[in-house]
């Protein structure tokens, strides 16, 4: 049980953070917040997808300064 909620924290602290970044969506849009909510939920299969994304981020930009050059 530990370390689902752990991972939970950890997805929604992710998700959230992205969220509040985010100036498209106002914050008071419940939609935005059921996504945060089923997400937290969901995270054994959302957290993959997040890791995904954010690689694919990080290895795209070095990729991209080598071709550049």
């Amino acid at each position: 049980m530990v370390l689902y909620i752990t991972g939970a924290l950890l997805v929604f602290g992710v998700s959230f953070r992205a969220f509040w970044k985010d100036t498209s969506t106002p914050k008071t849009d419940r939609l935005s917040w059921m996504v945060l909510i089923i997400a937290t939920l969901f995270w054994p299969l959302v957290l993959p997808s997040i890791i995904r994304k954010k690689l694919a981020k990080s290895t795209a930009t070095p990729l991209k300064a080598q071709l550049s050059q």
